[in-house]
């Protein structure tokens, strides 16, 4: 017998052995030449992959991920200083790191190479060494750049991303890596996307083929996507701020180890862009902060210049009527002379206006009925207001009373209904006046400079002229600053405005769309008569109604879907969430159990609020509609958007309010 054929037999003999066959540590005996794979334990066909003689017809080198040069240097290095670390690709491209000894079987000139899967093991040391080597000098959108490049080495180059929701159904691209290497973010909408599951349900692990599961996702065909993992980025409320999600060419299995990998990711992710946010409101305070010392500011230069220019009118007149005490009565002079007093006249007024902008015209307060000076306003404003402009006005019974004075809230009222008519075109528009009672509470003063939580008497003007451009928006309140062709307007209405509303505690909300119309809405604080009358008016609060229905809530803004979905499940509500038309349409046909009451606001992209309130009602016929809206109710029925009677709640309400509308419509008849 040759010495070959001898050699083979006893190959034979040991891969026949009960020692090799029946031990559970994966192995493979190897060539060692080639390294082609001799023989492989059933243990390490079933973490590779690959039948028994699919590996006797491949190499080493075939199985794994390193280079020729990497695996021979890990193999020579494990035999003096094991153990190797390598990283297997399975035949459906996923990829496992397994770690082991070599030693050699020189008897049957053959290697043995034993190993395990320890995946789970090395993919958190992983990143932990990428994470860890990110500066702390790095704080938001740096840190979180940081971040997806650590992440994306921790996952063998995979796509990594972090966007912000700056829309109910549209994502803004943060930090992107490919690679480990920066990229730019790109912005999409969640329709059709994986990431609007995540948005709704929490986390989402799609492992495989995931293009075929989101056909209508472009990005995923862009990126030969085969799997997907994402999850929210929530504020400290649990509302919905952001979106993070790791996709690869390959599959990558879910396992508590990637869990919680993924969840350590997206919460520092989720507190670095809370940081971002905070300081970006933080900014927008100082923003508010730097207008009203600008206003400060120039209020006392305009109080100083119509001190002087007071002095300068009062000698003009004065040398207006000596001329014409020594002219005759019947010089044609004299109606110069006149037209000259009523200039001064005219200029005087402006003085007026700049003293008040200053504070220094004297205000007296007192309690007022903002109802009566709104009365007061309209029956002067019907003088002077063109006939293609129809007036409406929704009251409020029970108004509270408001500290001020009278004559300084018809000012107010004069200049916004002076605006409102010049926004209108002469084919025709609407002006609304409305008083309310309302609540602005914490989260509304979180940021808004100046605002106080509390009970406030609102004045809604609202017009349906040619609105506002962004600009425009950003300087009405600037004093002489004016859109209005040369001789039509000083510029000071608003800037009044603004000055009178602050001196009396209040605050200014405005909302414009160019060709739809502008709305101002005014808050100013409730007065109290006295101490004693608040005591008997306010009672202990009452607990809050609970209930068991279930509840479909729509709204674009997250922020708001979070908190009145959190809010309402706090009470024992079932609560489905949605944030477009779309989204809600679908969940309704797939929910197979009746929901009791649609939550819907009103105007929303696609399709308003009572056009999904009639498609969803066919669906369940049982279902209840409450409409919710940053418009006034009055000024949305004038508009044709709801019928009279359908329940409507506005915002902004509070958590409280909206519980205690829930309950009262699912009660009603």
């Amino acid at each position: 017998m040759s010495n070959e054929n001898a050699l083979e037999l006893k190959r034979h003999e040991l891969v026949a052995s009960p020692l090799f066959n029946l031990t559970f540590m994966p192995s493979m005996l190897l060539l060692p030449d080639s390294l082609r794979i001799y023989r492989a334990t059933d243990a390490a066909t079933r973490i590779l992959g690959y039948s028994h003689d699919e590996l006797q017809a491949r190499t080493l080198y075939d199985l794994l991920v390193e280079p020729r040069e990497r695996v021979e240097a890990a193999l020579q290095r494990a035999r003096t200083q094991p153990p190797f670390v390598l990283t297997a690709r399975r035949p459906n491209r996923e990829e496992r790191i397994i770690e082991g000894i070599v030693h050699p079987l020189d008897e049957y000139d053959l290697l043995n190479l034993s190993f395990a899967d320890l995946t789970d093991l090395h993919l958190p040391r992983r990143d932990l060494r990428e994470t860890s080597a990110i500066s702390p000098r790095h704080t938001g959108y740096a840190y979180l750049q940081e971040l997806v490049c650590a992440i994306s080495r921790t996952f063998d180059g995979a796509h990594t991303y972090i966007g912000r929701l700056v829309e109910a159904q549209r994502v803004h691209g943060i930090a992107y890596a490919i690679g480990g290497v920066l990229h730019e973010p790109m912005d999409y909408h969640l329709q059709g996307t994986p990431c609007e599951n995540v948005a709704i349900a929490g986390f989402c692990a799609y492992p495989s083929g995931v293009q075929q599961r989101f056909p209508d996702d472009p990005e995923l065909q862009a990126l030969a996507a085969e799997c997907y993992i994402g999850a929210p980025l929530r504020d400290l409320l649990g509302r919905v701020i952001g979106i993070a999600w790791i996709v690869h060419t390959k599959p990558i299995m879910p396992s508590d180890t990637i869990s919680e990998i993924f969840q350590l990711f997206t919460t520092r992710a989720a507190r670095e862009l809370l940081r971002e946010q905070t300081e970006a409101e933080a900014e927008q305070l100082r923003t508010q902060l730097l207008q009203v010392q600008k206003m400060e500011s120039i209020g006392r230069m305009a109080g100083g210049l119509a001190h002087d220019f007071n002095n300068l009118l009062t000698a003009v007149l004065g040398y207006i009527e000596l001329a014409q005490g020594a002219l005759p009565p019947n010089s044609s002079a004299q109606g110069f002379l006149n037209n000259a007093i009523t200039a001064v006249e005219k200029a005087a007024g402006v003085t007026r206006q700049l003293m008040t902008l200053a504070r220094q015209q004297p205000m007296q307060h007192r309690p007022v009925n903002l109802n009566a000076v709104v009365l007061d306003a309209l029956q002067l404003a019907q003088t002077w207001m063109p006939s293609y402009i129809q007036l409406q006005t929704y009251l409020a019974e029970s108004l509270w009373h408001i500290e001020a004075d009278p004559s300084q809230l018809t000012q107010v009222l004069q200049n916004l209904l002076l605006n409102a008519r010049d926004a209108i075109p002469e084919t025709g528009g609407t002006i609304t006046i409305e008083t309310q009672n309302t609540t602005l509470d914490a989260e509304y003063a979180r940021t808004h400079y100046q605002v106080v939580p509390g009970e406030y008497v609102m004045l809604m003007v609202s017009d349906t002229g040619v609105g506002m451009k962004p600009f425009v928006r950003e300087r009405i309140f600037e004093p002489f600053f004016t859109t209005k062709p040369r001789g039509q307007g000083t510029g000071l209405g608003l800037s009044i405005v603004y000055s009178i509303v602050n001196q009396l505690g209040g605050h200014i909300w405005v909302y414009t769309e160019e060709g739809k119309g502008t709305t101002f809405k005014i808050y100013l604080p409730r007065a109290y008569e006295h101490a004693g009358a608040l005591r008997e008016t306010r009672t202990p609060p009452a607990e809050l109604p609970r209930g068991q229905e279930r509840l479909l809530v729509v709204e674009d803004e997250p922020g708001v879907l979070e908190v009145a979905a959190e809010a309402l499940r706090l009470q024992g509500y079932t609560v489905l969430t949605a944030q477009s038309p779309a989204e809600a349409l679908q969940l309704a046909q797939s929910y197979p159990e009746p929901v009791h009451l649609l939550i819907t606001d009103v105007v929303m992209p696609v399709m308003s609020g009572r056009e999904l309130a009639d498609y969803l009602i066919r669906l369940h016929p049982q279902m209840r509609v409450l409409y919710v809206s940053g418009y006034t109710e009055n000024t949305i029925v004038h508009h044709g958007v709801l019928q009279e009677g359908v329940h409507f709640l506005p915002k902004p309400y509070t958590p409280a309010q909206l519980i205690q509308k829930v309950r009262e419509v699912l009660d009603s008849d």
